[in-house]
């Protein structure tokens, strides 16, 4: 097969798995009212305590814009708030609200089980090839962008 040739279906391939990757997160998250995105946020702050957007967005890889967006949604539920720093007026940090941090024990069973679904059909064998052979391609993607900003 011609470099161009994998070039090409190692993209579509990632379309196919994201879209088929996103569908069952959604699904099995659905019952919590959350996407994976908002899960992730949650996550994070219960690990780290508040944060700003951009250090959220930093931290998941996501636009800034994203993750205000989906902080949004979040303060709409009441599972986060927007809070000012006392020092620093310009500063806002995002954080759990008390009722997110009742919910954060059925969030992570949920986030668990799904981490049991998932790895239920494949031998750690496999496992560690799928995260090497991405691990390649993160290497390689990171120098295609270098390459691209020098």
């Amino acid at each position: 097969m011609e470099p161009i040739e994998s070039c090409v279906q190692i993209g579509s391939l990632l379309r196919v798995i994201d879209t088929k990757h996103s569908k069952i997160v959604n699904q099995f998250y659905a019952p919590q009212n959350l996407t994976a995105p908002s899960i992730n946020i949650l996550l994070l702050l219960e690990n780290e305590g508040p944060l700003r957007v951009g250090d959220i967005g930093a931290v998941l890889n996501m636009v800034d814009s994203n993750v205000s967006a989906v902080c949004s949604r979040l303060e709409n539920m009441e599972l986060v708030s927007r809070v000012r720093m006392k020092d620093d007026q310009r500063v806002v940090k995002i954080q759990l609200t008390d009722k997110a941090q009742e919910r954060m024990r059925d969030i992570k069973a949920n986030v668990r089980d799904f981490q049991q679904l998932f790895v239920k059909h494949a031998s750690q064998e496999d496992l560690n090839d799928i995260l090497l052979g991405l691990n390649k391609l993160d290497q390689l993607l990171e120098k295609v962008l270098k390459e691209k900003t020098e």
